[in-house]
């Protein structure tokens, strides 16, 4: 396949951090609950794309105990590797309200370029297997990365940077997924047995990111009608993955 695939896609999820930094500049008001039905459609495609795309791809390139020992591997790996951030990917563009220091800004943007690094090493790991299951990876990680991207747009700007510079850095710490994609789409064209171990690895990561992350953030919200709303979207978000993955096989 084509190199073109893997670093495309890896362009149009870093420009999640653009969508999202012009939309907090317009929007301001409205965008926390933009960011809330955001997460909300996101928790669905990530599961979905675990559990309906990766996973069904790695089970048929390795025994199923294997592809349950790294599916668990990946989910331990993206626990420790929020802890030793010590950032959450849930914030939402308002949860910051107070002027922050400067150096705030500076592990935001550290924080969010090795977090991208690391969606870039799962997209190019997905484009190895097969550009149909890397679309459906693709949208799972551009929608859950709009509500971070605006929350980090925020917490740049209460630590006092202009709007611009605050999108210039933004943005170049997005591009960080783009050597991640390189990468691993060179291991996995090389190695039929890299691309099988980094599937399920890419599974358990997706899922933490849901359930440890995004629905604990959408738990906040208590009302019954938000609630069914919320379900809802996650539906959704399952329903446009499943509508994707019959592509891939």
């Amino acid at each position: 396949m084509s190199w073109l695939w893997p670093l495309g896609a890896g362009l149009v999820a870093s420009a999640a951090a653009l969508v999202a930094s012009v939309t907090l500049l317009v929007l301001r008001d409205r965008v926390r609950s933009l960011a809330g039905w955001l997460l909300a459609y996101a928790t669905g495609t990530l599961l979905g794309a675990a559990v309906l795309g990766l996973l069904p791809e790695a089970l048929e390139r390795a025994p199923v105990e294997r592809v349950m020992w790294l599916f668990l591997t990946g989910i331990l790996v993206f626990i420790g590797f929020e802890r030793l951030l010590h950032a959450r990917h849930g914030r939402t563009a308002s949860s910051e309200q107070t002027p922050l220091a400067s150096s705030t800004a500076t592990v935001i943007l550290w924080g969010d370029a090795l977090h991208n690094l690391l969606d870039g090493i799962v997209l190019g790991a997905v484009f190895g297997a097969s550009p149909e299951l890397g679309a459906t990876a693709l949208v799972a990680i551009f929608v859950h990365e709009l509500p971070q991207e605006l929350g980090d747009f925020a917490v740049l700007l209460a630590a006092g940077m202009s709007p611009r510079r605050a999108l210039v850095w933004n943005y170049a710490s997005a591009l960080a997924i783009v050597p991640g994609v390189a990468l691993a789409f060179a291991w996995t064209s090389t190695s039929a047995q890299m691309l099988g171990a980094l599937l399920p690895v890419a599974a358990g990561g997706f899922v933490y990111i849901a359930l440890a992350d995004l629905v604990p953030a959408l738990a906040q919200h208590r009302r019954l009608r938000t609630g069914v709303a919320q379900v809802s979207l996650v539906v959704l978000g399952v329903g446009t993955v499943a509508l994707l993955s019959p592509l891939a096989h």
